[in-house]
């Protein structure tokens, strides 16, 4: 299958994962500075992004997934509330200095709470700080995850009220996805035309095990069909869709480690 692959970098490997640089054309997407060990470390923080930039790679298709451990941009708590916000716009910063593409935020909602009026005040209030958030930053995209969330309408509830901001749009986690009673299909049906950039990893069909892909129980000749029949092969060829995709979207192997990663895009490479 081909695809705008990206993989998480290591720099404890990070001489291997040039070489996957080299031989698939990945890009990057950073799971550094989502790591309050990471964050919180001023000088850390600056060691990784030189780091990074002193590498001989283009990083314009990079993303940056953003920071999401106890993350409360909602939070009625004033305090939690601003931190949270603080970490977030951290996490753009940073993404700005790396010349990301995109940064990848979870939506904060609690799990298992589908009361209408906690996923109506989470719409509301999630869509202004985003609008926000996009407007200053403008030059970087903005990606939703789906995390614990069981259905995909709540997604597109938030991206109705965010018409008018080109920056956001959402990242469909199929993994994710696939653990959920909504069958993958109808995730993807609802959401395609809003999907910018996507997680992969395989996993049990339970638990979310972030599995090298083919390692698991996840159905991939489906994803690769159903990747085709709404236009999101993310390649230069013709879809079922009327011969549109979404070309410029990056798919991420998302598994730690140069082994899986090298599994991952060995599998998916040969669908």
């Amino acid at each position: 299958m081909k695809a705008n692959w990206t993989v998480i970098p290591d720099l404890n490997e990070i001489d291997k994962f040039m070489t996957l640089v080299s031989e698939y054309g990945v890009a990057f997407e950073y799971n550094d500075f989502f790591d309050p060990a990471v964050y919180e470390d001023e000088r850390e923080t600056e060691r990784r992004i030189e780091a990074y930039l002193k590498l001989d790679r283009d990083r314009s298709r990079d993303t940056l997934h953003g920071v999401f451990y106890d993350m409360a941009p909602l939070s009625q708590d004033r305090v939690i509330r601003e931190h949270s916000r603080k970490l977030m716009r951290q996490s753009m910063d940073i993404a700005g200095r790396l010349g990301c593409k995109g940064v990848v935020f979870h939506t904060g909602l609690l799990a298992g709470l589908n009361t209408a009026g906690y996923i109506s005040g989470w719409v509301n209030g999630m869509s202004a700080f985003l609008s926000e958030l996009a407007t200053d930053y403008a030059d970087i995209e903005i990606y939703m995850e789906n995390t614990f969330e069981t259905y995909p309408s709540i997604f597109n509830a938030l991206m109705d009220r965010l018409k008018e901001h080109k920056n956001i749009g959402l990242c469909l986690d199929y993994a994710h996805a696939s653990l959920t009673d909504t069958p993958t299909d109808t995730w993807m049906e609802e959401l395609a035309p809003r999907i910018r950039h996507m997680h992969l990893n395989d996993n049990d069909l339970i638990s979310d095990l972030h599995l090298a892909a083919g390692d698991g129980n996840i159905d991939y000749i489906k994803y690769k069909s159903l990747m085709e029949k709404y236009g999101l092969c993310s390649d230069d060829t013709d879809s079922a869709n009327d011969g549109e995709c979404h070309t410029g979207m990056q798919i991420l192997l998302e598994v730690n480690g140069i082994e899986k990663a090298k599994r991952s895009l060995e599998f998916m490479t040969g669908l």
